[in-house]
């Protein structure tokens, strides 16, 4: 059986047989299929794959900020605590987000009003979920700012966001997220466009804040390197699937799924001879709008056999908290 069948204790966030569909000419695009998942509590999970392996689709369905071109499959739960936000009603739902649960998005600047002052952006949240009086919130979002490595936060507050620089604008989304002090923050791509001295600032700061405030963390990222140094726990997507879960330090040692071995060989080395040649991995993702009913990196594995192409594997518990979807996994070290 596998361990993703029942919640699991001491998690926070628990995702169930998620599957999403979107309508498009070509027919059902499959963004997600039977994700299922857990967040451990006061730890991060980075979510990584490949452009269009359905990352930021299962970020979004957590807030349920799909839209309604998206048909969630009925038998999907995602619990939080002891909700599933699924069956929560829109009131509910909007008084979960940005209270209990909170989002940096990739892009700072569609994330933030472009025509309204930071002040008001950042105060606005303050008083409708903690009912702060209007004096009370901008004092709390000064400090806010200076909490995230702003300086001169008092002017800061009058200023809009094409007035900041890159770097700054996601300061001041971060210090939204975390104004009301949610218990579960998720931060989709949040260095995207930054450059990369920039980029470790800006999650050292995220680290820094989710150990200070004990805050669940998922960290979405097409980057292995950032998993590895900002993640305790890290699920691999592959065409709307998870393929490999496991905790960070068992996943770098021994991968089991040959996916992420390959993602792994991609990862350029510090000791690789000059002019080396990268390790890119053939072909490409499958069409998420034609589908087969076998593995779906079987096109591209080199441990192809007839068993992957004839039916699709499930996400088994190996050891532990290791889980792999894989007919013939790489072998596991002794």
């Amino acid at each position: 059986m596998s361990d993703f069948d029942n919640k699991k204790d001491g998690a926070l966030l628990c995702v169930r047989h998620l599957s999403v569909q979107f309508q498009t000419p070509q027919g059902p695009l499959h963004a997600l299929s039977d994700v299922s998942l857990d967040v451990a509590r006061s730890r991060t999970l980075a979510i990584v794959g490949e452009s269009g392996s359905g990352k930021s689709v299962l970020s979004r369905s957590i807030l349920r900020l799909l839209g309604p071109a998206a048909k969630i499959a009925p038998e999907a739960q995602i619990f939080f605590g002891a909700q599933d936000l699924l069956r929560l009603d829109r009131g509910a739902m909007q008084a979960m987000r940005g209270r209990r649960i909170a989002m940096v998005f990739q892009d700072p600047m569609t994330a933030l009003n472009p025509v309204r002052p930071i002040g008001v952006q950042l105060t606005e949240g303050m008083q409708l979920h903690l009912r702060l009086d209007r004096h009370t919130a901008q004092t709390r979002a000064v400090g806010l700012l200076d909490q995230v490595g702003i300086t001169s936060p008092e002017r800061r507050m009058t200023q809009l966001p094409h007035e900041l620089s890159g770097g700054m604008r996601q300061r001041v989304v971060i210090a939204m997220a975390i104004a009301c002090e949610p218990e579960l923050l998720i931060a989709d791509e949040p260095t995207t466009a930054l450059d990369v001295t920039v980029q470790a600032e800006i999650l050292d700061l995220l680290r820094s804040l989710q150990r200070q405030r004990q805050m669940t963390m998922i960290l979405v990222t097409h980057d292995l390197g950032v998993a590895a140094g900002h993640a305790d726990d890290i699920a691999v997507m592959y065409a709307g699937q998870v393929v490999e879960k496991a905790p960070t330090a068992a996943l770098f040692r021994q991968p089991r799924m040959p996916y992420t071995r390959d993602l792994l060989r991609s990862i350029p080395r510090v000791d690789d001879p000059p002019h080396a040649t990268l390790y890119t991995i053939a072909g490409r993702p499958p069409a998420v709008h034609a589908l087969t009913g076998g593995c779906r990196y079987a096109p591209r594995c080199d441990r192809r056999m007839a068993q992957c192409d004839a039916a699709q594997p499930g996400l088994e518990s190996a050891v532990g908290a290791h889980a792999f979807r894989c007919w013939r996994p790489m072998e596991q070290v002794a």
